[in-house]
């Protein structure tokens, strides 16, 4: 039996909760809409173009310098080249021209909105940085178009071959600039796979979720020996791409990122890739996206149990810590504190009433 307070609460927010219904569909948004600016030296043809990084992540490749063929993106297959229409798909990050000053090399993208700081996002990542590197596969031979990932498997122990390249992240495009400068790197784990492998059919099936991480937990060693297709499962429907929690920032840096007047949420809305020396190698980059949760830029807050939509259950864990203080950031109280201005009160009430029975992630 709920107790008096959980009990009130419950009644007056039931009260105040209207039905809305919405649906979550993929979106040119939640990707990098636009180059700020950018500095060389790049790869070569086809690996130079700066808005490449724009949008969507590769899906097909035509690979004109192995099979003469299209073949799907996948952790096995990285993105290069172009798609079958022409586009090219990826630009390196310096080169790999030992003449070139490749520390001078750097690209600045822009998001449309503000990517926030979101303990609703899954596994708390903000966004994600897709590359082109790739797990190593058994005789390391090329992938075919038609090859059965039911039977590609991945060395054991298995290995993601990476360029790492620094990431740094700003409100405004002149900056001030916060680096991950002791990682995570882009153009590293996890890599990119488009698609969900059939395993019944042998054959690709529909898109990955782009603005999914993966698990971030899974370490490279719990990939050893396992088929292609087995692999995607621990994806576990993400699409891949390097995870970015913004709170993972040097804790002075995220101190110094001003909070969104609406939501109180830390956030940035520009990215910048530069050169980082890693042997003799240049880093790729693909494309960045927005990871989706309740509560960030087009998805409503109040969604505390992370099930897809604000409902009963969200309405008993905010009843539980009805006006209890944030004093750590580790006090489980803070899922409740969607103002995040430090207590479960009447600011973090009217965005659950706000929201309620409201989708906020993949809903029918």
């Amino acid at each position: 039996m709920f107790s008096k307070k959980t009990q009130t609460i419950l009644l007056t927010i039931c009260f105040l909760f209207v039905t809305i219904a919405s649906a979550y569909d993929y979106d040119s948004n939640d990707f990098a809409s636009e180059v700020v600016s950018f500095n060389g030296p790049f790869g070569s043809s086809p690996h130079d173009e700066p808005n490449s990084v724009l949008g969507k992540p590769a899906t097909w490749i035509y690979d004109f310098w192995g099979s003469k063929q299209v073949i799907a993106c996948s952790l096995v297959m990285p993105a290069y080249f172009t798609d079958p229409n022409g586009k090219k798909l990826i630009i390196s990050i310096g080169t790999n021209d030992a003449n070139d000053i490749n520390e001078s090399s750097e690209i600045i993208v822009e998001f449309n909105h503000r990517v926030s700081d979101d303990i609703g996002n899954p596994y708390g990542i903000d966004f994600l940085v897709f590359g082109n590197s790739f797990f190593d596969r058994v005789g390391n031979e090329y992938i075919q178009p038609y090859e059965d990932m039911n039977n590609c498997m991945l060395e054991n122990p298995t290995s993601v071959f990476s360029e790492p390249v620094l990431i740094s992240v700003a409100q405004e495009s002149n900056g001030p600039w916060y680096s991950f400068a002791d990682g995570p790197y882009g153009d590293t784990a996890f890599p990119t796979n488009a698609f969900a492998w059939d395993s019944n059919t042998s054959d690709w099936g529909g898109e990955l979720d782009w603005l999914k991480p993966v698990n971030p937990n899974l370490d490279i060693s719990d990939f050893d020996g396992l088929s292609v297709a087995e692999a995607i499962e621990f994806y576990d429907g993400s699409a891949g791409g390097t995870g970015f929690d913004i709170k993972a920032l040097d804790p002075n840096d995220y101190a110094d990122l001003e909070p969104d007047p609406n939501t109180g949420k830390k956030w940035i809305q520009y990215v910048k890739v530069q050169y980082l020396p890693y042997g003799d190698d240049a880093g790729e980059i693909d494309a960045f996206s927005d990871v989706a949760g309740g509560g960030d830029y087009k998805h409503p807050m109040g969604d505390l149990t992370i099930n897809g939509k604000v409902d009963y259950e969200d309405v008993l864990l905010f009843a539980e810590y009805w006006l209890v203080e944030i004093n750590a950031p580790s006090d489980v109280a803070v899922i409740a504190d969607l103002y995040e201005d430090g207590i479960v009160d009447f600011y973090d009430w009217a965005k659950l009433a706000e929201n309620w029975q409201e989708c906020t992630l993949d809903c029918e």
